[in-house]
């Protein structure tokens, strides 16, 4: 075997992402709170009324929770008596608390805006795996381009920093449909996105590789054979792993592309 093409496409880390990322965040809060009076208004349509609460919420709760638990429960009557009799008596209560909740600068507002930095922080670990398109590409679209075989485009994005360009004598498309490739990218970011709250936990990297990589990396390799590489590839000598680079020091995606003897 040949091999043509070696790289590693390492995560970013957090003070990588562009500032302008917390936009992200303003754009939630706002969405999700222009949102309010449309909600309060269907939730009127539906319940709009006491009785309306008993036969909606009431009644239907009960027969899920009844079916949940089944009458095989010992303490099945006993369960459903307590849900029977106290549950209606909350009504007004569910009505009142209902619409305060909905209104301006009520508890829905506020359940959003301190529920802002979990979601961001959420975003900032996508983020790392796959970039801002518009400022800073990450692991997992570079890793496409790859499986594309677009090797100008590619080496345009690449960053010294946390990529590691190994071999780059030629670049061919990977695998012979598009499905295949999208079943590994899918993958490849997954794993990435554990690696990386992992990293944010203080798992060190013996915990990473045994818990994470060496858990996708059989993924990706059961991927890579004659019936879906492409046949000016070496499939046996060919791979895409989750490692870690010793050149960057960052956790990532490497892949190697290798033709025939």
């Amino acid at each position: 075997m040949a091999e043509i093409y070696s790289v590693h496409f390492g995560v970013l880390n957090l003070g990588e992402l562009p500032s302008e990322i917390s936009e992200i965040g303003d754009d939630w809060e706002t969405t999700f709170k222009s949102k309010r009076a449309k909600i309060l208004t269907n939730l009127q349509r539906v319940v709009p009324d006491e009785a309306s609460y008993r036969s909606k919420i009431v009644d239907r709760s009960n027969e899920g929770y009844s079916a949940f638990i089944s009458t095989d429960h010992p303490s099945y009557d006993k369960i459903m008596l307590k849900r029977k009799v106290k549950m209606p008596a909350r009504a007004s209560d569910y009505l009142t608390n209902r619409d305060a909740a909905f209104a301006e600068g009520g508890d829905f507002e506020a359940g959003i805006t301190a529920n802002k930095g979990a979601f961001m922080n959420n975003v900032k670990v996508i983020l790392r795996v796959v970039g801002d398109r518009d400022k800073v590409y990450g692991a997992i679209p570079k890793l496409s381009f790859a499986l594309d075989g677009k090797k100008e485009l590619l080496e345009e994005i690449l960053n010294d920093t946390y990529d590691h360009l190994i071999t780059s004598t030629d670049l061919k498309r990977f695998f012979v449909k598009k499905a295949f490739k999208t079943s590994v990218v899918a993958i490849a970011n997954e794993a990435l996105a554990y690696i990386v709250y992992a990293i944010d936990a203080g798992y060190d990297d013996t915990w990473i590789t045994s818990n994470i990589a060496n858990v996708y990396n059989p993924m990706l390799a059961a991927m890579i054979n004659s019936n879906t590489v492409n046949s000016e590839l070496d499939p046996t000598a060919c791979s895409i792993t989750i490692e870690k680079d010793a050149t960057t020091g960052r956790w990532g995606l490497k892949l190697v592309e290798a033709t025939p003897s």
